[in-house]
C-alpha cells in the first residue's frame, strides 16, 4: 500500500514508519491521521515484523496537530481524538512487538504523545518533548495527561504542561522518558542497531513482557503476579524456550527464525 504522508518499509524483520510532512514539521492533518491508523495496523498484523520504528522526516518528529489545515474529517475535537487518533495509539500499545520512537527533533503536542506512547525511545541530543497545549488555551491530549505524570510525577508534569516547557533530551533521559540519547548524526544508525538487536530476541518473550508490563500499569501487584504465572506456564517448554535453553548450554546465539 502506498501512502502520501507516510513512508513505510520492512527489512530484516524491522518495520519503519516515517511521518512524512517535513514542510510542516510532520504536523497531523486528517490524511496523516488516517494513514497512521492504516500503517500501524499493517505492521501490527504482519507476523514477519518483529520490531517497529516510528520516526519523522526532516527536522522534527512531529509538531503536533496541523492548526492551519485542521482535522476536517470529524465533527468535533472529541470525535477527532477518539475516532481519528486513538486507533493508531491503540495499535502502538497493543501490537505484540516493541515500537521504538526515534526522535530527531521536536516532539510537540500530540506528537509528544505518540513519542511517549511507544515502548522505547531514542533521542538526538538536540531533540525535546513539549506539551504545548496551554499556549493555545487547551489541555494536553493524546494521553499526555497520563503519560507526563507517570514519568515526571504530578508536580513537575503540571509545571511543564501549564508553562509549556520543553523537556530536553538530557532531562528526558533523567526522567526515564528516553532510553538512549545520541548525536543527530548517529541517531539513525543507533536506532537501527538497537532494532536489529531486539529483532533477534525471542518474539514470545518480547510480546508477553510488553503485555504484562503494559497491563501492570492498571493492575495490582498480586494480579500481575498471577498473570506472570499463567503466561510463564504457557511458555515453559515451548519451542522458543527449548531453543533458547539449548543455545545457552551450547554457548551459541539462539535462532528464533
Amino acid at each position: 500500500m502506498k501512502f502520501k504522508t507516510i513512508n513505510i518499509s520492512v527489512e530484516n524483520k524491522i518495520a519503519s514508519i516515517e511521518l512524512n510532512r517535513p514542510d510542516v514539521l510532520n504536523a497531523f492533518n486528517a490524511e496523516l491521521i488516517l494513514e497512521l491508523q492504516q500503517a500501524t495496523q499493517i505492521v501490527k498484523d504482519d507476523d514477519n515484523v518483529r520490531v517497529v520504528i516510528l520516526s519523522g522526516s526532516g527536522r522534527a518528529f512531529s509538531s503536533g496537530a496541523d492548526l492551519a489545515e485542521g482535522e476536517s474529517n470529524w465533527d468535533n475535537a472529541k470525535d477527532g481524538l477518539l475516532d481519528g487518533y486513538k486507533p493508531s495509539f491503540d495499535n502502538i500499545i497493543s501490537m505484540p512487538k516493541p515500537v521504538i520512537a526515534s526522535i530527531q527533533g521536536p516532539a510537540a503536542g500530540i506528537g509528544a504523545a505518540y513519542a511517549m506512547s511507544c515502548d522505547l525511545r531514542i533521542m538526538a541530543d538536540s531533540a525535546y518533548i513539549l506539551s504545548v497545549f496551554s499556549n493555545i488555551a487547551l489541555v494536553p491530549d493524546g494521553g499526555l495527561s497520563w503519560l507526563l505524570p507517570k514519568y515526571l510525577g504530578y508536580g513537575k508534569a503540571y509545571e511543564y504542561a501549564i508553562e509549556a516547557k520543553k523537556i530536553d533530551a538530557k532531562e528526558c533521559l533523567q526522567f526515564g522518558i528516553a532510553n538512549k540519547v545520541t548525536s543527530i548524526d548517529n541517531l539513525q544508525k543507533e536506532t537501527m542497531e538497537w532494532a536489529l538487536k531486539l529483532s533477534k530476541k525471542s518474539p514470545q518473550a518480547l510480546a508477553n513482557t510488553k503485555k504484562l508490563m503494559r497491563e501492570s500499569l492498571s493492575n495490582s501487584y498480586i494480579d500481575t503476579y498471577k498473570n506472570e504465572a499463567e503466561i510463564q506456564n504457557n511458555l515453559v517448554r515451548s519451542s522458543q524456550n527449548i531453543e533458547a535453553v539449548t543455545a545457552f548450554f551450547e554457548k551459541r546465539e539462539p535462532n528464533f527464525d
